[in-house]
């Protein structure tokens, strides 16, 4: 009793199971099989000069293992990915999706070696082929051109009567060799696994960067969404792939004859998600001025950097605070009212008080409130930036004196006497006299 096995092909156009199966009937012994590696080829007739790398970044979600092809075509060996995207032909349909929403309209085929796939796509044919026998079953299908050789070499094949691949292979190899050169015979081999290819693989940068040119210059911030949307779209997956997040950006509005105009957007923590760094860009550039029409886009990134994540407790019911939250709040009001509206205040040691506190930039407090030094004696929480003159005064001191002496070394010498006040419409005051004792009473701050 014996168990039927799988097909090993699964044709996506044109050729027919019993064509494959006379793969045996041509003469190119050694063909691998089982195929240990498995590459996805991409025939990308009309990418623009430099359209390569963003592809290139995009395939990286699929598979480490990408290689160029300039000038329009990429490889990606997916072996080791077929069951993360089920299967060869589940995963050739989702690379053809991601390339159809990018507008690139491309060829993909599948094939035990990096140089067998691309004859298949350069040939027109985007054949699943699963078990490296079954290459030489296509080799009648591939016509010389699919080869990528010179003009010259293609056509002394052609005057010898040889019209396709099989038609070549059938030749005797030592009289090949001495025709074409023992690296074109080297490439036949490669192709039908006879003997292994080296590829250099890509490596994404860094720090991302990305460019994309507008159909039609944009005069308004609502015309440059299209383009900011698909840059961010890259940049989506060049953090996936890194699984990391990133505190800022730059997007350069790029004019004709005028310098870019630059959007620069910091983030107290880092974030992945493309959605909301979306969100604070359609921010600033709704407050941007656009000097002249934006012909392109230029998004930059800094160095990505490792996200932190939290982990809930068995019985969290999610009542607990979210500092991500409130990092986000802070950002969407830096976005929207500009990055000097909102601070943070940090305490300097100084007695005096308008020197008691400098601005910083905000963040999200880690320690927690009960182990903050309470101050002896308190301090108002709004305070004057100016000491405002009281006359006449209207209070009642309920606290004081406290004695501030101080700042004698720097030439901003204070000699003041401070009292906590009720005032008459209820309003607790902290107010101050000067040294030696005046008449003048001053408004420095108002308890909350």
């Amino acid at each position: 009793m014996s168990e039927a096995r799988p097909a090993p092909t699964l044709p996506a156009t044109g050729v027919s199971r019993q064509t494959l199966r006379l793969a045996g009937r041509v003469g190119t012994p050694g063909a691998t099989s089982p195929a240990r590696e498995l590459w996805l080829a991409m025939q990308l007739p009309s990418i623009p000069a430099g359209g390569l790398e963003p592809l290139a970044r995009q395939a990286l979600r699929f598979t480490p293992r990408v290689s160029l092809e300039p000038p329009a075509a990429l490889l990606a060996e997916v072996r080791g990915s077929l069951r993360l995207f089920g299967g060869a032909a589940a995963l050739r349909q989702r690379v053809l999706a991601g390339l159809q929403a990018a507008g690139q309209p491309a060829r993909v085929a599948i094939a035990p070696t990096p140089r067998a796939a691309l004859w298949l796509v350069r040939a027109g044919q985007d054949h699943i082929v699963l078990h490296g026998d079954l290459l030489p079953g296509l080799a009648a299908q591939l016509p010389l051109s699919c080869l990528d050789w010179p003009a010259e070499t293609v056509a002394t094949l052609r005057r010898f009567g040889v019209r396709n691949v099989a038609e070549l292979v059938r030749l005797p190899r030592a009289g090949l060799a001495r025709r074409i050169g023992p690296d074109r015979l080297r490439e036949l081999d490669e192709g039908f696994g006879r003997c292994p290819q080296a590829r250099r693989h890509y490596t994404a940068p860094e720090r991302f960067t990305a460019e994309c040119e507008l159909p039609v210059p944009a005069v308004t911030a609502g015309a440059l969404a299209p383009g900011v949307s698909g840059l961010l779209a890259q940049l989506e997956v060049f953090l996936r792939v890194r699984a990391s997040g990133l505190d800022g950006l730059r997007l350069d509005l790029l004019h004709r004859g005028l310098p870019a105009t630059r959007i620069r957007l910091g983030l107290s923590r880092p974030s992945g998600n493309p959605q909301y760094l979306g969100e604070l860009l359609r921010e600033r550039l709704a407050r941007a001025a656009l000097p002249a029409p934006v012909m392109a886009l230029r998004l930059r990134s800094g160095v990505p950097l490792p996200l932190q994540w939290c982990s809930l407790g068995l019985f969290d019911r999610g009542h607990s605070a979210d500092p991500e939250a409130a990092a986000r709040l802070l950002e969407r009001l830096r976005a929207r009212l500009g990055q000097t509206a909102v601070f943070a205040v940090h305490a300097v040691p100084d007695h005096r008080p308008e020197r008691a506190w400098r601005v910083a930039e905000p963040a999200v407090a880690t320690v927690p409130a009960s182990h903050w030094p309470a101050a002896q004696p308190p301090r108002p929480l709004w305070m004057l930036a100016v000491p405002q003159r009281l006359a006449p005064p209207d209070f009642r001191l309920i606290a004081g004196p406290e004695r501030i002496e101080s700042g004698w070394w720097d030439g901003h010498d204070v000699r003041r006497d401070y009292y906590v006040a009720l005032a008459g419409d209820g309003a607790c005051l902290w107010v101050f006299r000067e040294r030696p004792p005046g008449q003048d009473w001053f408004l420095h701050g108002v308890f909350g």
